[in-house]
């Protein structure tokens, strides 16, 4: 039930800061919402996210600082089409300058697809946290499910 409520919060757009573009805080295809998940240990639940498939789970989460790992500067898609390819991989003719990469496109006219940054920085966007409606909501789940045992003895 808790897993349902962050992942409730998430779908509803009840997470902040929210981002300025389109679409749901946190949600692009849904791998972070599919990652959240819980365990039991002992007489406890444990709820995490992320993974293998989901490495960036605790950066959304907490927020901090982004750097490269293995180049010079982290290249940030300007355009969905750019969202697509790693910029050495993207198709045309592209050049470097004033730390954006262009693309000549028909006509020669250079368009930005990417512009080059050593470091970002990220804000938190807390989603794993049950507030008290939460936790109103799973007491009065649990409450009857403890009744209905009680009640078929």
């Amino acid at each position: 039930m808790a897993v349902r409520q962050i992942q409730r919060r998430i779908r509803e757009a009840r997470v902040a800061p929210r981002t300025d573009k389109k679409g749901t805080t946190l949600v692009k295809r849904g791998h972070l919402l599919r990652s959240i998940r819980n365990s039991e240990r002992g007489d406890s639940v444990i709820i995490t996210a992320g993974g293998r498939d989901v490495p960036y789970a605790r950066i959304h989460h907490e927020g901090g600082v982004i750097r490269p790992r293995n180049a010079q500067y982290l290249a940030i898609p300007l355009t969905p089409e750019a969202a697509l390819y790693k910029p050495r991989n993207y198709p045309g003719e592209t050049f470097v300058a004033k730390g954006v990469i262009f693309v000549k496109k028909d006509g020669g006219k250079p368009v930005p697809v990417y512009v080059l940054k050593k470091e970002v920085v990220m804000p938190g966007r807390a989603y794993m946290y049950l507030d008290e409606g939460d936790r109103s909501e799973i007491e009065t789940a649990v409450r009857g499910w403890l009744m209905n045992q009680e009640g078929g003895r």
